[in-house]
């Protein structure tokens, strides 16, 4: 009886519902290696990505793009139209959902001492989506209208990618380190920027090392006007100061923070901020009091380890697979300071501060926080899309001390519930979007199985992950 009942609803559903379908260009087709209307995903191991534990032998229906029926392989009921999927015991996990990303890669000049920021429209978006990132969301602009255009592209299928959610340029202060970002030199300034940007179709802001509490506020309170979101890589301002005044969310852990420097100038950054965190006890009274002001205020912290690793005397030896998608340039550079960084007399500066921040980072998750994690494809060249995704989560075990499944929770769940997006991506659950990953492997319990992700379905539609690497190879530093 019940079996009849649920083949007479999966047969309504789909005869009320016809597949709206993007019209893909046919250089997305080339990648796309499912696009049913309905789909059956049996003999799974189902990692849902809420931290339950790993089940096997599911069976998950998917019509028309959504999670329609989850079980038992042996009490499904398998509609007559359904593209049958037999998974034979690999994983189905939700999408990766990534907090902190770009839309470049920064390559540092030796020569001027300053980033030369180069655009990645085209391999950073298939990098993303190969490695499993259904969803991003970028953390600062430096081409804003090339991030519009990249985006506009993928949404309308004429390029193949994760759905982004789109932070503004960067919300700058005074004198600040890096050419290619406007200095907002009063309050009135950031609320003219705030809302220009807006206007374009920004959703998210990021206040960026220089800008001072007058202006971080004012901009704060231009953001949420609009009912939008804005985190922050701060300096100048402590961690305490921005989570008073309401900011939404902190990047790249607490190696930022400036909130532990002794008789710190208000409105000033340290010489070496990058250095503070190197210098303290992570576990002290004054560590844990500011860990649970951050929480008490609802504030998110985005763990970013793989671009911090690469500056650590400890980094791992790049593979020769990993170096084949550089740009014969950005690859030499890359080596050459990879050859700078191990050369140094270890425990480096870096290496403490990175130690520190693990510490930090476990204690605000175990605390209650909501910690969310991104790769920050930046670091010299060394972390790129795609692969740097991958080393954060796996850095997430590693270094931070959390089993593979609360690792994935912070990638997939944790992201969507930052982004307001929960109800609809970042775990399997019936109604939510089709943003799945066929992994050969069981990351449940070895988190380096993420590598071993074959297709990466988007609102229902399967990639073919091995074919948007390969498309890439040779690549990243030139487009």
């Amino acid at each position: 009886m019940q079996k009849t009942f649920l083949a007479l609803l999966f047969l309504l559903f789909f005869k009320l519902h016809s597949f709206s379908q993007i019209k893909f260009s046919e250089e997305t087709k080339k990648y796309i290696e499912y696009n049913d209307s309905v789909i059956v995903f049996k003999n799974a191991l189902l990692i849902d990505g809420k931290g339950n534990a790993a089940k096997p032998h599911q069976t998950v229906i998917i019509i028309n793009g959504k999670i329609s029926w989850i079980g038992d392989d042996t009490k499904a009921v398998i509609p007559k139209v359904a593209k049958t999927i037999d998974l034979n015991a690999k994983a189905l996990m939700p999408g990766l959902v990534m907090l902190h990303e770009h839309m470049y890669i920064a390559a540092p000049s030796l020569e001027f001492g300053y980033y030369n920021s180069r655009p990645q429209p085209v391999s950073f978006p298939r990098l993303y989506l190969a490695c499993g990132a259904t969803t991003i969301r970028t953390a600062g602009s430096i081409e804003p209208f090339l991030d519009i255009s990249i985006k506009r592209n993928i949404d309308s299928g004429k390029y193949p990618g994760p759905f982004i959610e789109l932070t503004a340029p960067y919300l700058e202060g005074k004198n600040s380190l890096y050419a290619d970002m406007k200095e907002l030199k009063t309050p009135e300034a950031a609320v003219a920027f705030v809302n220009y940007w807006a206007d374009q179709g920004f959703t998210s802001f990021k206040g960026y090392m220089m800008i001072d509490k007058p202006t971080l506020k004012a901009a704060i309170d231009a953001v949420h006007k609009r009912n939008l979101k804005i985190t922050g890589h701060l300096c100048a301002v402590t961690y305490r100061e921005a989570a008073t005044m309401g900011i939404d969310q902190l990047e790249h852990g607490f190696m930022p923070s400036s909130d532990f420097i002794k008789d710190k100038n208000e409105n000033e950054c340290p010489e070496k901020p990058d250095y503070v965190l190197s210098h303290i006890n992570p576990r002290s009274d004054e560590a844990r009091k500011l860990i649970r002001f951050l929480i008490d205020k609802k504030v998110i912290i985005t763990s970013t380890l793989a671009v911090f690793e690469a500056y650590n005397s400890s980094q791992p030896t790049p593979s020769l697979e990993f170096l084949s998608y550089f740009s014969p340039d950005n690859r030499d550079l890359y080596l050459k300071v990879f050859t700078q960084i191990k050369s140094a007399v270890a425990p480096t500066d870096d290496d403490r501060a990175y130690a520190n921040n693990v510490i930090m980072e476990k204690m605000f998750s175990d605390m209650g926080g909501l910690l969310t994690v991104g790769s920050d494809p930046t670091g010299t060249g060394g972390t790129i899309a795609g692969f740097g995704n991958w080393r954060a989560i796996e850095l997430l075990v590693e270094s931070d001390g959390f089993t593979p499944l609360e690792a994935i929770k912070i990638a997939t769940l944790n992201g969507a519930i930052a982004l307001g997006y929960d109800k609809t991506i970042g775990s399997i659950e019936t109604g939510k979007s089709a943003d799945l990953l066929i992994v050969d492997g069981d990351p449940s319990k070895n988190i380096s199985d993420l590598r071993k992700v074959q297709i990466v379905f988007k609102n229902g539609v399967g990639y073919n992950s091995k074919k948007l690497f390969e498309s890439v190879k040779g690549k990243v530093g030139f487009n």
